[in-house]
């Protein structure tokens, strides 16, 4: 049974879903040797509890980029394809320097045009 061929319900491989902001992954973060992203996850320190956690349990789920330009340019092109705007920053774990993405909420608000600036009425919520 484990040479089975798998049905039309499961998926062929997983990893990113969007082939476009694959691609840029695979051209600005950092890579292992298998050609995937790198995750940032806890020291082992944080792990065994010598020190407290910079961040959550387990992976952030944050993708590692090598210098802030690597991660602003893949900032640019994630935009370009629809994201949010992103902005880097440097990791707080990192002691060579390795840069994520975060959700850019006031940095370049001032860019954004003024009919998305402008908040929206909520309709009137039913008892």
């Amino acid at each position: 049974m484990s040479d089975a061929i798998p049905g039309p319900g499961v998926p062929e491989q997983r990893g990113v879903r969007d082939h476009a902001r694959g691609e840029v992954l695979h051209r600005h973060a950092r890579l292992t040797k298998g050609g995937r992203p790198i995750f940032c996850t806890p020291s082992r320190a944080e792990i065994e509890g010598h020190m407290l956690p910079r961040q959550s349990r387990g992976t952030d789920g944050k993708v590692i980029y090598p210098t802030r330009e690597a991660a602003e340019a893949a900032a640019r092109e994630l935009e370009s394809l629809g994201s949010r705007l992103l902005r880097s920053y440097r990791c707080g774990r990192s002691r060579g320097g390795h840069y994520h993405l975060t959700t850019d909420t006031g940095f370049r608000a001032g860019q954004t045009p003024l009919h998305l600036r402008i908040p929206q009425q909520r309709p009137p919520l039913s008892a």
